[in-house]
């Protein structure tokens, strides 16, 4: 069934088929059929609600060697069980108030297969405070914790320290590993590619991934606005759809409440008719990963409250600079040594300075490198423990 053999730890060898379960929604046909004549809605319904997640789910793919094929929560148990050996959930920030899991412990009981979870993470106001945990999300994990390959190996994957300390806290060892978007490029000098780019400039361009402004960091948006006119950038929009509706179906579309936050937090524009005509001029948006990362070998540099949007042009070795805004943004950062600035030691900066800033020094660079090398080792023992194999370039990577 399978493209090669895994201990299982049962004492016999086996064909791995892995049951892939993410976030998007039919995004392969929607990418090649609809996204073209789509609106919002339809946009955000294929990339499970932030066009970043393209970006894990693809790093995902391309790092797993065995075969694998995507499936639903909604999936037939008795199917899945006959035709998979393990499930593979691609995870996001579901650590915390805001999310009730219990409909996927359900699910997972019913599948009653290995399972290994990629990329959970916590999400606190700040990292070192413990979030309220639901009581469906702790039964999820307690049946995660029984479905593994190896009893006595982590079948859990975080974003950082910080979502690993939330789940000891809450009794579960996992591997704090970050993203594995860090290990799409199969460049083991990276970091030193992103060093030399600045030297490398003739037409300075900067991309930006804009923020959300129903969040308190919208104060940033009229400096990155600048920065885009400034550096002949592009605005990439992730997340929410209120910034999508308006390029994509325009301004009459929106209720009193989203219009008045809009001319409060682009109060650089003089009418949301102008600002609608500026985005459909500057923005741009991805539903895939594959042009993202080909996009991102146009600019200088970027810079913005998005780590996604970060961290894709510097698998293509443009340097970035994360502007984090909470817990998630900067452990996902600082896991995955991406540079990192809290938004509110970036709102005094000015066009040029946060430009400037999105360079990287020779330290950043082999410190990013260096983080790269180790998580490279700690995602192929984990994968190795689960009963999984990796693609082989990542052990050239583990070298350095």
């Amino acid at each position: 069934m399978s493209l090669g053999y895994v201990f299982l730890g049962y004492g016999e060898v086996s064909f791995v088929k892995v049951g892939l379960i993410t976030n998007l929604q039919n995004n392969n046909e929607f990418v090649s059929e609809y996204l073209w004549k789509s609106d919002a809605s339809a946009v955000m319904k294929a990339t499970g609600g932030n066009t970043g997640n393209v970006a894990f789910v693809h790093s995902v793919k391309n790092i797993l060697m065995d075969d694998f094929e995507v499936l639903s929560w909604g999936h037939d148990p008795v199917f899945v069980n006959k035709n998979f050996d393990l499930i593979c959930v691609c995870c996001a920030n579901q650590v915390g108030s805001h999310v009730d899991l219990k409909n996927w412990g359900d699910a997972l009981s019913q599948f009653d297969l290995p399972v290994v979870l990629i990329g959970l993470g916590a999400q606190s106001d700040r990292i070192g405070v413990m979030p309220e945990v639901p009581e469906g999300t702790r039964e999820f994990l307690e049946i995660v914790s029984h479905l593994k390959s190896d009893a006595g190996a982590s079948n859990i994957i975080t974003r950082g320290e910080f979502s690993s300390w939330v789940l000891k806290e809450l009794g579960y060892d996992t591997s704090p590993l970050g993203c594995p978007s860090l290990l799409t490029s199969p460049r083991s000098d990276l970091g030193q590619e992103c060093y030399k780019r600045k030297d490398e400039v003739r037409f300075p361009r900067v991309m930006v991934p804009s923020g959300n402004p129903w969040h308190p960091s919208s104060k940033i948006e009229g400096l990155l606005v600048e920065l885009v006119e400034k550096f002949n950038g592009e605005y990439v929009l992730q997340h929410p759809d209120l910034l999508f509706k308006l390029v994509l179906e325009g301004w009459g579309v929106l209720d009193e409440r989203q219009s008045d936050r809009l001319k409060s937090v682009y109060n650089c524009f003089g009418s949301l008719g102008e600002l609608e005509g500026w985005l459909r001029a500057y923005s741009v948006f991805f539903a895939d990963a594959q042009n993202w990362l080909n996009y991102s070998r146009k600019f200088s540099v970027a810079v913005g409250p998005r780590y996604h949007g970060v961290a894709l042009p510097v698998q293509m070795g443009v340097p970035g600079r994360v502007v984090t805004i909470d817990s998630r943004t900067e452990e996902l950062a600082k896991t995955t040594g991406i540079p990192c600035s809290h938004f509110s030691d970036v709102e005094g900066l000015s066009a040029e300075e946060l430009y400037e800033a999105a360079f990287w020094s020779r330290s950043e660079a082999d410190n990013f490198d260096a983080v790269r090398c180790s998580s490279s080792s700690g995602y192929i023992n984990f994968f190795k423990s689960n009963g999984l194999s990796v693609k082989p370039y990542l052990a050239d990577l583990a070298r350095g």
